[in-house]
């Protein structure tokens, strides 16, 4: 990739915030070898793996249903067709 097609690729970001503040925040990058910007990138992409990770509230409810012995259960994927009134042939 050509340098100015990655400079398209970027935005900039503002943070406004005092003097001090920023201070802070540079010796917290500091401390994990970033730039400040490397920082918050890694902050953004650790948050979203994380919320990934969790299911949502049907799923969790989906899960306990099944723990309690609820749910169907299937003896093959065309019976699973056929409860779900598709024609996998369509």
């Amino acid at each position: 990739m050509s340098t100015k097609q990655n400079q398209q690729s970027r935005v900039r970001v503002v943070i406004e915030c005092s003097l001090d503040e920023r201070a802070c925040i540079k010796m917290l990058a500091a401390r994990k070898h970033m730039t400040i910007s490397e920082y918050f990138l890694d902050m953004a992409k650790e948050d979203m793996a994380n919320k990934a990770k969790l299911p949502n509230k049907k799923t969790l409810a989906a899960m306990k249903e099944l723990d309690e012995g609820g749910g169907h259960s299937f003896g093959s994927l065309e019976d699973f067709w056929e409860q779900m009134g598709i024609d996998p042939n369509a």
